[in-house]
């Protein structure tokens, strides 16, 4: 799994690389999902997936959900349902600063242990690959909060990560 991850995430900034044809960006102004791969680093390395729909706001704005799941020590997985926030600079629409907040969901061995608030914020560049796809590539740091019954919040050191998608 981590071999694959890496592969596609390598293969995902080659084709970003070679993607700089000169087509309009066709997803300025509507609706789109992002399917993408991600690997962050806190406490450990943590290999995964996350899924997001986002609708036009305004022209430069847009607002979506979605869902990340990945592998997790000592666990049957992290995951997080969270509001996708994405705010595009330039004409073309090409580089994005993006945030996200939600809910963790962490199924684990220890019945003391519970998910808090996952958060995120990212760098983005878009390539253009056709009219109607697009390669997103991410740099990404946030936080997870874990809470422990009969305990305080405890909060992760921040995980840094990168992400690669297709947005069509």
């Amino acid at each position: 799994m981590k071999k694959i991850c890496t592969l596609l995430i390598n293969l995902f900034f080659v084709g970003v690389i070679f993607a700089q044809e000169k087509l309009p960006n066709p997803k300025i102004g509507k609706n789109e999902m992002e399917i993408a791969i991600l690997i962050f680093e806190d406490v450990t390395v943590t290999y995964g997936g996350q899924l997001v729909y986002r609708i036009s706001a305004i022209k430069k704005l847009k607002v979506g959900a979605g869902i990340l799941y990945g592998s997790y020590p000592s666990s049957n997985g992290y995951g997080a349902i969270f509001a996708d926030v994405l705010k595009f600079l330039g004409q073309r629409q090409k580089w994005s600063i993006g945030g996200q907040i939600g809910h963790g969901i962490y199924d684990n061995d220890y019945p003391y242990v519970d998910a808090g608030m996952y958060y995120s914020i990212s760098s983005n560049y878009r390539a253009i690959l056709s009219k109607k796809l697009l390669i997103n590539t991410s740099f990404l740091i946030g936080y997870r909060n874990f809470h422990y019954s009969g305990g305080p919040v405890r909060s992760n050191t921040a995980f840094v990560g990168l992400k690669a998608g297709i947005v069509f």
